[in-house]
């Protein structure tokens, strides 16, 4: 073997077995409730950068008692201003204090925390070939409901960067190569007090900037519902539908909520049935309309859905799972709806 060959696998060996640095970066204005949180969930990274975009509360008092009480902690807090304001800007300010040496980033919100042993998870699945590691992501509701989805906040250091306005996305310079870790957890247990009034002109612009990005028009479409815009909310998810990657049978329920905040029955139920067939081996969506014609008071209907949904055993967690479609307030369901069409005088089983 020649020394030129023989040095190259030695520098191949030594890069695929040395223990990668990680580092954790996050923006933050007025997390007083979520900061300590945060920062015990991440202590043991290499590096923790925090983007402060103008905190009015004592976000900055606690991180500096934190720091007393965690002398190795390595955290480093930076006061920026971004103007006018955009997510991926902040984002990206933020990504580019992250320290040259680092191979792995973590990008978090603020109420947003890490599994317990994360560290360790990574360092052991962690290939320097990869650029992006796709990974699970739980949020905890206020309703005590849950949901679970695949995520990609794990990301080479060099490379990437945030895209949007809002709702932000993370696009990668060269060809990415994507590694799923399956048992790597982001939690999620989202902040409700925080003022998203900004989010509608922001979306506005991101679909100007990106129209072909089907979760902003998406998104767009939740905003307009909220402000009571519906014929906008309806535009918006057209344009979504018109996308060949769009999914069809989340924009369709989308659709059906839409047509339910203005009294369009024929039309919401339509949407559901379209949601349906975008997606017929999922329980959720026949459960939608299960839901929806127990409210239209048309029992009958809405349990012969119900006898549907049964059929389906295959639960996915995912962002279309919905708890109540599953285990025992699914069951609860179908003895509510069985007693209600008895009482009609239905002759059912």
């Amino acid at each position: 073997m020649i020394d030129g060959q023989k040095e190259t696998i030695e520098l191949d060996h030594l890069v695929r077995t040395k223990m990668p640095r990680i580092a954790v970066y996050a923006i933050c204005k007025n997390e007083e409730h979520f900061v300590q949180r945060l920062l015990n969930s991440v202590q043991d990274a290499d590096e923790i950068i925090l983007c402060d975009t103008g905190s009015e509360d004592s976000t900055t008092r606690i991180i500096t008692d934190y720091k007393k009480t965690h002398p190795d902690l390595k955290v480093k807090v930076y006061p920026i201003c971004v103007s006018p304001w955009r997510f991926d800007d902040a984002r990206n300010t933020c990504l580019s204090l992250v320290s040259p040496d680092i191979d792995l980033c973590i990008s978090l919100d603020m109420d947003e925390y890490l599994m317990e042993g994360w560290k360790q998870h990574l360092i052991n699945h962690w290939e320097f070939e990869y650029t992006r590691y796709y990974h699970k992501f739980k949020t905890f509701w206020p309703d005590e409901s849950e949901s679970e989805h695949w995520h990609e906040r794990i990301h080479a250091r060099s490379g990437y960067t945030w895209k949007l306005p809002v709702h932000e996305i993370l696009e990668y310079s060269g060809e990415e190569k994507v590694k799923w870790l399956p048992d790597f957890w982001v939690y999620h247990e989202p902040d409700q007090n925080k003022i998203r009034s900004s989010y509608l002109p922001l979306l506005e612009q991101s679909v100007q900037e990106r129209k072909d990005i089907w979760k902003s028009w998406s998104f767009l479409a939740i905003e307009y519902l909220a402000v009571d815009s519906l014929e906008e909310a309806l535009n918006a998810l057209d344009k979504a539908l018109g996308l060949p990657n769009s999914d069809k049978s989340y924009l369709n329920k989308m659709k059906y909520h839409v047509y339910k905040a203005s009294n369009q029955v024929d039309l919401a139920l339509l949407s559901l049935d379209n949601a349906i067939f975008h997606m017929p081996d999922r329980r959720e969506p026949y459960f939608e309309k299960v839901q929806y014609l127990h409210e239209l008071g048309r029992n009958v209907e809405a349990y012969v859905y119900f006898k549907q949904c049964e059929k389906i055993a295959d639960k996915i967690i995912d962002y279309h799972y919905n708890s109540a479609a599953w285990d025992t307030e699914f069951e609860l369901w179908g003895f509510k709806l069985l007693e209600l069409v008895q009482k009609e005088g239905s002759n059912v089983e």
